[in-house]
């Protein structure tokens, strides 16, 4: 599996549909760049606004383009565990590397029900990651969990953690078999992360900048420089609504689009001029 740093890849969209020209142009700049591999349908790539035939479609045309030497861990999840189940394997049978799961959303869920939620999923023929991201789904999936689960099912291989919180991290890599792949999911802890041990990092900021590589592959005092820049344009990125800034700088960036609208799903609306203004400014200080 990998070791390294992973996008959780924007959708891009043209005129409300799914841009295959774009997400070619994505993977060609991510393979420049030097990620491990791409992610699809997480969080920042916004898998809650698409039906499920878009969403096995970003899969599809991820594994079409995705350049060698890189995998795709797909972002499978639906509130539906049938539907989760169902674009699990279809993008399994397209060529996914492994599936990504977070639980069930809105609904409160004890560590009991997570345990049995994943437990369900873990009859997929298919290397699995569950996603920690318990701002957006409600729900912690705790390492005591996880490490049972682990135990019980062989192919439930590690985990991304986006809670923010590094005790969490320290309490997966404390608790979890050896082996395990425990990746960081906030670009700004990177550096602290990579301290403690991680396998890696899924950070969004690559989806238009290789500020996040450099500091995987750096060391000594170079390393807080780039920890610091990248923590400068985190925080420019966190004034505008999640994660919209992703979008724009993914097209004014890599798609080289000087005046981008009209590039996130309905019904979220662009950034407006003020924010435009300070995240281009954040990104690429005069």
């Amino acid at each position: 599996m990998i070791n390294g740093i992973i996008t959780p890849t924007v959708t891009p969209v043209r005129n409300g549909k799914i841009d295959e020209e774009r997400i070619s142009s994505l993977m060609a700049f991510l393979k420049d760049i030097g990620v491990s591999a791409a992610f699809p349908m997480g969080s920042t790539g916004l898998f809650p606004l698409f039906d499920m035939k878009n969403h096995v479609r970003a899969i599809e045309l991820t594994v079409k383009y995705i350049h060698t030497g890189m995998e795709v861990l797909a972002g499978v999840s639906r509130n539906d565990i049938d539907e989760t189940l169902e674009v699990a394997k279809r993008a399994i049978d397209v060529g996914a590397d492994a599936v990504v799961v977070v639980t069930p959303f809105y609904i409160k869920m004890s560590q009991n029900s997570i345990l049995n939620y994943y437990s369900k999923i873990a009859k997929l023929d298919s290397k699995i990651i569950a996603y920690n991201i318990p701002q957006f789904t409600g729900n912690i999936v705790s390492a005591e969990t996880l490490a049972k689960l682990m135990q019980e099912h062989s192919n439930i291989i590690g985990v991304k953690d986006s809670s923010g919180d590094l005790r969490s991290t320290q309490q997966y890599i404390s608790l979890l078999p050896s082996g395990s792949y425990i990746y960081q999911g906030q670009d700004d802890l990177l550096l602290p992360s990579m301290a403690l041990g991680v396998s890696g990092g899924v950070c969004g900021t690559t989806n238009f900048s290789d500020l996040a590589v450099k500091l995987w592959k750096s060391s000594g005092k170079n390393s807080t420089h780039l920890q610091l820049k990248l923590s400068g344009i985190m925080r420019a990125i966190s004034r505008s609504d999640f994660p919209k800034a992703y979008y724009y700088l993914f097209e004014k960036l890599v798609m080289k689009n000087s005046r981008p609208s009209g590039y996130l799903p309905s019904p979220i609306e662009d950034l407006n001029a003020d924010e435009e203004m300070a995240i281009s400014e954040a990104v690429n200080p005069q």
